[in-house]
């Protein structure tokens, strides 16, 4: 019964406006990164070695704490417990977690175990570490239970139906809007099998919302019962409520299905409407459920592992979700062709399924493509966001992410037999065509094993995670390597962790042979994110080249920097300095390896770089900036390039590097060179030779040049950096910032420390 014109508007701006309110109305509320409620830091410090006993024990997290969820037990190496059972989240500061411990506790190694539940995304944590009162570290301390490696075995069922559903909705409706409508509208004699594809496609999209909130209403039920630690059907009532309005991960669910059901509105108006087809009506449905389910898609990117690794949250989201869409233009778009190409058999007139058929497959071939460009170089960040160090794979995460690829590789070995022989073979031979169908149904089959290797993923912890609290891929001690003055100069800190440290200093000549003739061997150890001070650390000949510095306290996590000065007699001293990071938690702590934030951000840069660079190159065979799909190719691709050639600029070139309280540069021999050269053209006029006031300038001025061997260590860095860069008012010292960069007043900061 066809519908009057009344009835059609009325089906379509409903449709419409339930899209685009649900929409506005779930973006309007604040969207907050979710990220675990790791350890951060805590007192007394993981691996630390005390004195008398603690009074308690205080734990700072990375996220803010549920109270009702979170708690501390301290066990000694019996595995009693000796805490009071008191553990409480500080109600003025919610990242803060302590528990009160029992007086006169005996000296020994105690374990102190933390479970954690973030208000922002849901997740529970657990974790430990050690501490020992008057001997030093146990070689056995308490051994607590492995964390299973699901929260849920119904988890990744529940993952994968959201995301089966989510990614069939956007490629199929890609598949029709990009690949299938333009090809058959411009056809003749394909105005039936045209609406059939149209109603097959809308079919398809609504069945796809409705697995994926199938799916998600399980994951909520999963989500209760993990947090209450209740059954499936115990989490109905209260236990739902709290995750839905008290934590982040509830908003996050909430938005997502309010999303989802908002997608529905414009593709159940256009089924009611597939009798009255209205190209423009239409075309704005179709791109409002595309957009809408996009959307909903968007926040699994704000809540997945990305979106929590530390200080690279943004650039790891957004490639989340760029490899979520690539993954739903390719995958998605296999599962749509695979249940609409029996529709094309059946319904193509006579003698142009042949025709149909090489007019579309170009067109997908070229959208997988091109995800598959997306797909590899999203992936490869993403993969080094979360594993980090390569041992770190023969973890559960890992071992998935290995199975993930090599079905990945299965699905590319079927595109290009797809590619490369059948469909030369169907522009030969009609009967080929036949089995398009087989190769489609096929590839479909091991796309849903991906996205379920992809869901099963998303339910672990990272990788870098586990591994940092079973010891994977971490160093045994932190070693460093350099030459100066003809000298070969190797250093070895073990354990390099929190903690008392031993640290060893060989010297070498050229030839490989130890220096014995060195007269001593001064190691000055300073803290980095805060201005400590810093001292000569006593150290003593161990063998032939080698001397040794026993017992150097590290207790404090953070950035380090170790100088080394090597005195012989019959040359000059040799000089240089290492860098290095020292994590809070060490061994037992889920912090331990974590990728870098700098290296991040220069390679979330080049990834939107290389990914443009390649969209731009794909473009240019397809018609370049003239021609509609060169074009639709290419503006992205710029786009991209565009920002991804300014996030490296910043990363590299940006004000952080040089903007800092400390220098950040360490002393080493090619500082020291660039500070030497800058000094003796700028400097030793008036400061002399060794820096004492003396130089031949110096005569008359009033105030006399300073001593910069008394006056130097009497300052930090950024006072030293602006009175070289600005000049001292009142003096003839005038500043450097017109004639050097910021690079070469930090070296000559550098090379003026050394003075003595």
């Amino acid at each position: 019964m066809p519908f009057s014109g009344m009835t059609r508007r009325s089906l379509f701006w409903k449709g419409a406006a339930i899209a685009l309110v649900i929409a506005v109305l779930v973006l309007s509320q604040p969207a907050t990164a979710s990220a675990h409620a790791n350890l951060a830091d805590a007192d007394p410090a993981p691996n630390s070695v005390l004195d008398t006993s603690p009074s308690r024990i205080t734990i700072w997290f990375t996220e803010p704490l549920e109270p009702s969820f979170s708690a501390i037990e301290v066990l000694d190496s019996e595995g009693s417990r000796v805490d009071n059972d008191d553990s409480a989240v500080d109600p003025s500061d919610p990242t803060v977690m302590h528990v009160s411990l029992s007086d006169d506790l005996p000296n020994g190694t105690y374990t102190v175990a933390w479970r954690s539940l973030s208000t922002v995304d849901g997740h529970t944590i657990r974790g430990t570490f050690f501490y020992s009162v008057g001997e030093p570290l146990s070689a056995q301390p308490s051994v607590l239970a492995d964390e299973p490696v699901l929260h849920s075995p119904a988890e990744p069922f529940m993952r994968w139906a959201v995301l089966l559903g989510g990614l069939s909705v956007l490629g199929v409706l890609m598949l029709w809007l990009v690949v299938l409508r333009p090809p058959l509208a411009s056809m003749s004699n394909t105005e039936y099998l045209l609406a059939r594809v149209r109603d097959r496609t809308d079919k398809i999209a609504i069945a796809g919302i409705v697995v994926a909130l199938l799916g998600s209403a399980g994951h909520l039920l999963v989500q209760a019962s993990s947090v209450h630690e209740v059954s499936l059907i115990e989490t109905l009532g209260e236990p739902i409520r709290f995750v839905i309005t008290e934590t982040e991960w509830g908003r996050g669910w909430l938005q997502r299905t309010s999303l989802l059901i908002g997608a529905l509105g414009p593709t159940w108006a256009l089924l009611r409407l597939r009798r009255v087809p209205s190209t423009r009506r239409d075309t704005i449905l179709w791109i409002s459920a595309f957009l809408v389910t996009a959307l909903a898609m968007a926040t699994l990117s704000t809540t997945s592992h990305g979106a929590a690794t530390p200080g690279i949250e943004l650039a790891a989201t957004v490639t989340d979700y760029i490899h979520l869409l690539a993954a739903a233009f390719w995958v998605g778009g296999l599962f749509g062709l695979a249940l609409i190409l029996p529709v094309v058999f059946s319904y193509s007139p006579e003698g142009n399924v042949r025709q149909v058929i090489l007019a579309v497959l170009p067109r997908f071939s070229l959208v997988a493509g091109l995800s598959v460009i997306a797909l590899t170089v999203t992936g490869l960040y993403s993969a080094w966001a979360q594993v980090t160090v390569l041992p770190a794979l023969v973890v559960p995460y890992g071992q998935t992410l290995l199975i993930k690829t090599a079905l990945v590789g299965v699905l590319l070995v079927f595109g290009a037999t797809n590619l490369l022989w059948l469909i030369p073979a169907i522009r030969a031979d009609r009967k080929a065509a036949s089995l398009l169908r087989r190769t489609v149904t096929a590839e479909a089959i091991v796309g849903v094993l991906v996205i379920f290797a992809a869901a099963y993923l998303t339910s672990l912890e990272p990788a870098r995670q586990v591994a940092s609290r079973q010891g994977i891929g971490l160093p045994q001690s932190l070693t460093f390597q350099d030459t100066a003055e003809g000298a070969t100069i190797d250093v070895d800190i073990e354990p390099g962790r929190l903690g008392p440290n031993t640290v060893t200093v060989m010297l070498a000549d050229r030839r490989g042979d130890p220096i014995t003739n060195a007269s001593g061997v001064d190691i000055r150890l300073s803290y980095l994110d805060a201005d400590l001070g810093e001292g000569i650390l006593p150290t003593g000949r161990a063998g032939e080249g080698e001397f040794l510095a026993n017992d150097v306290p590290i207790n404090i996590a953070g950035a380090y920097q170790l100088e080394v000065t090597v005195r012989r007699p019959d040359t000059f001293d040799a000089r240089t300095a290492f860098r290095f990071e020292v994590a809070s938690g060490g061994r037992g702590s889920s912090s331990t390896i974590f990728p870098s934030a700098d290296t991040g951000r220069l390679l979330f840069g080049i990834e939107l770089a290389v990914l443009g660079f390649l969209f731009l190159a794909v473009g240019i065979p397809l018609g370049g900036w003239y021609s509609r799909r060169g074009l639709a190719v290419m503006t992205p691709g710029l786009v991209a390039f565009i920002i991804g050639a300014g996030v490296v600029f910043t990363a590299q070139f940006g004000e952080s590097a040089t903007s800092g309280d400390r220098n950040p540069f360490p002393p080493n021999p090619e500082s020291l060179a660039i500070g030497d050269r800058v000094y003796t053209e700028a400097c030793t006029s008036c400061h002399g030779v060794q820096g004492r006031g003396d130089g031949p300038a110096a005569v008359g001025l009033d105030p006399p040049p300073a001593n910069l061997i008394v006056h130097v260590p009497l300052h930090p860095d950024r006072i030293l950096f602006e009175f070289i860069s600005d000049g001292i008012s009142g003096t003839a010292m005038v500043g450097l910032a017109d004639r050097y960069t910021d690079e070469e007043i930090w070296h000559v900061i550098n090379y003026i420390k050394t003075l003595e």
